[in-house]
């Protein structure tokens, strides 16, 4: 009965439709492209490159070595087969008679969404690639869904095809479609070079701190394959005094007496001499080979390798453990030691549940051990048991079982230890700092403290009380002092602790967001790490701690993003209906104009932690302002990195304070910069802020799109 009334209801409509002509639609515009950047003729054979049944590959190894260095520029050279050819402006219709090879280029920039058709008249053997991929021609016209921004051509032509002049035309879907053909060297960021360009992965120092191997990752779409490059670079002088392809390597370390570089690489562990150059595989075809550290005496490795759980019945799950739900929880990672000389390997740890290394004692001797265990009993219902190992004698000895645990490591008298501020460890163990006590809150686990565990594991004292970053990681120098990653507001720095005197002293970085960090060995220790800048892509620095001194290793910013018009990124404060400080920071679009009125788009976490000033990432804050949106990150209440009392009101508040910053962090932002249009604010967010955007949709109307 209800489909009948609603077909009786579009009925009349049909029929009114049908009475009255429909206005006339008005012909999708039609631009010409008057200009090219050209290259040729080039000095290959084009009728015996058309007659090649290697012809697509020959295209496109072509295309692939124009692409490198980025867009080309105006009269910037070629040197081909003993020939010097350079990049020219020219008019595509005045293209000479004769079949040679020619690549031609332009860029197609794009102010929203944008269909349509690119066509190709009067060319020989056109192919072309967008932004690296190739694009399907058909009757020579490309049929092409832009997204907003940049999108570089190529064309590989074999010159005149008939009597017709040359000619690219674009031809939008609707009158709305259009197009801007230029030849500039300056793009808008893009997903695909967000995604494509080269990035530093892992690092190594040697323990001299004079060598740095770094490994890089890139993908070619032209190619179809992903590009993996280690360099052994002289880090005085920046020189590359090794490189070599293969797949990326996993973990990459210098032995301790600066002979060997040990890589992971899939199955396999290979040694390289950095003496002689001898690459030496050591472990082959071993599935599952975990974290890897050599011994100080340079003679072994200590690597983890883990047993994937295997069900006996694969119908049916055994839960025996919340943990269960996850499905490598049941897995057996135990401590091995391979022999350089022997290659014979021994297991260290055979316990019925995953064991970690944490450290190795400076003289050899020792390993500090962690084991997770199943145990409910108080909160925050975990327990660690902290334990040694002998490499003499292969005896164990507990430290401790503790509540919390992140990291520990060997100190000059008992034991260094990364935890939550609620460790309790003897009667001393309190790392909830005075201010988080007097308001009567549950400290947040995620704020992570630095504490000294007493030798007999029976105390532990809080040393980061007065500390307001969180600390993420630990690492030892030769001088007995700490290096801290830490996160500290919505930065990820590096702070250097000495244990005698109990204070931190920030390390200048010149860099936003330290992704990761290694460390040499001897008595002036040289940093090496990686990360970028809230307005700058990734780097890689060494810095000599004692002088302070730094140098730039590599800049992507100089590679990849040479060519890319970034807009700005502000900061911008506000305050909550508390009168709490809501810190902040907003991007706009690179062609930002005061005078015009622009969508906004509010980017959260909410949870445990910032949404930090790292260029780029899953969400990237810089793609959607290169897309005419204005992009503003505030940072809620109850995340780590502004101190105990802060991060508190995460707990138990189940988004309530995140909720009521968003919101008035928003309206400040709004009613502060008249270039935002107030009624076309969008917000999103992920994980925990996945939760806040429902949240927020029960509390306002403030958004017009979530």
């Amino acid at each position: 009965m209800l489909r009948l009334l609603a077909l009786a209801l579009l009925l009349p409509a049909v029929t009114l439709a049908d009475s009255f002509e429909s206005p006339p639609k008005e012909a999708p515009p039609t631009q010409s492209i008057e200009t090219v950047l050209a290259l040729g003729p080039l000095p290959i054979d084009a009728g015996r490159l058309g007659q090649s049944p290697k012809a697509e590959e020959l295209r496109r190894a072509l295309a692939l070595q124009l692409s490198r260095g980025g867009l080309p520029v105006e009269g910037s050279a070629v040197q081909a087969f003993g020939q010097r050819l350079r990049w020219q402006r020219v008019d595509p219709a005045t293209l000479g008679e004769g079949k040679q090879l020619w690549a031609w280029h332009l860029v197609l920039d794009t102010q929203r969404f944008t269909q349509g058709s690119l066509q190709i008249e009067g060319l020989e053997a056109p192919a072309l690639w967008r932004e690296g991929v190739s694009q399907t021609l058909k009757d020579s016209s490309a049929e092409l869904a832009l997204a907003t921004g940049s999108h570089p051509l190529l064309i590989l032509h074999a010159g005149r095809s008939g009597a017709d002049a040359p000619a690219l035309r674009w031809t939008g879907k609707t009158t709305d479609d259009r197009v801007e053909a230029s030849l500039t060297a300056q793009r808008r960021v893009s997903a695909r070079l967000l995604t494509n360009a080269e990035t530093a992965g892992n690092l190594a120092i040697s323990p001299d701190g004079r060598l740095a191997a770094i490994a890089f990752s890139a993908r070619s779409d032209i190619a179809g394959v992903d590009l993996r490059r280690t360099e052994i670079r002289e880090i005085e002088t920046g020189r590359v005094l090794q490189q070599f392809t293969a797949a990326g390597p996993s973990a990459l370390s210098f032995s301790p007496d600066g002979r060997w570089l040990a890589t992971r690489e899939g199955k396999q562990l290979w040694l390289r001499d950095l003496r002689s150059g001898e690459a030496r595989l050591l472990l082959a075809e071993h599935e599952h080979l975990g974290a890897l550290r050599w011994h100080p005496d340079s003679r072994s490795i200590l690597f983890a390798w883990n047993q994937p759980f295997e069900a006996k019945d694969a119908k049916v799950k055994r839960l025996r453990a919340l943990e269960d739900r996850w499905r490598s929880f049941r897995d057996n990672s135990q401590i091995h030691q391979v022999d350089i000389a022997s290659g014979l390997v021994r297991p260290l740890s055979a316990e019925d549940s995953s064991v970690t290394l944490l450290d190795v004692h400076p003289d050899g001797r020792r390993l500090l051990l962690s084991q997770r265990l199943i145990d409910y009993a108080e909160p925050p219902y975990g327990l660690w048991r902290l334990f040694e190992f002998s490499l003499d004698d292969g005896r164990t000895r507990e430290v401790a079982r503790l509540r919390q645990l992140n990291a520990a490591l060997f100190a000059e008298s008992g034991y260094w230890l990364l935890a939550g501020p609620g460790l309790v460890v003897g009667p001393d163990a309190t790392g909830v700092d005075a201010e988080t006590r007097e308001a009567g809150l549950t400290p947040n686990e995620y704020d992570t403290q630095l504490y000294r565990l007493a030798a007999d594991g029976q105390s532990a004292r809080s040393l980061s009380l007065d500390f307001d970053p969180s600390i993420g990681g630990i690492e030892r120098l030769a001088d007995g002092s700490l290096l801290l990653p830490v996160s500290e507001g919505d930065r990820a720095l590096l702070y250097r602790f000495d244990p005698r005197r109990e204070r931190y002293t920030r390390v200048e970085t010149s860099l936003d967001v330290m992704e990761s960090f290694v460390a040499s060995a001897g008595a002036r220790p040289v940093v090496l790490l990686a990360g970028s800048d809230v307005a700058a892509p990734q780097r890689v620095h060494a810095i000599e701690l004692e002088r302070p001194r730094l140098r730039v290793l590599w800049d992507s910013a100089a590679g990849d993003y040479a060519q890319v018009r970034l807009g700005e990124v502000r900061d911008f404060d506000a305050s909550n209906r508390h009168g709490d400080s809501i810190d902040g920071r907003y991007y706009l679009p690179p062609d930002f104009d005061p005078a015009k009125r622009y969508p906004l788009i509010v980017f959260y976490y909410g949870g445990t932690t910032t949404v930090n000033r790292q260029f780029t990432g899953r969400y990237p804050l810089h793609l959607w302002a290169a897309n005419g949106y204005v992009v503003y990150v505030p940072q809620p209440r109850g995340t780590i990195g502004y101190g105990q009392r802060s991060s508190a009101l995460h707990v138990n508040a189940w988004g309530e304070h995140a909720a009521d910053d968003i919101l008035d962090a928003t309206k400040a932002f709004v009613a502060a910069h008249p270039f935002v249009d107030g009624e076309r604010i969008g917000n999103i967010g992920a994980s925990y802020g996945g939760f806040m955007t429902m949240h927020l949709a029960t509390k306002t109307d403030l958004f017009a799109a979530s």
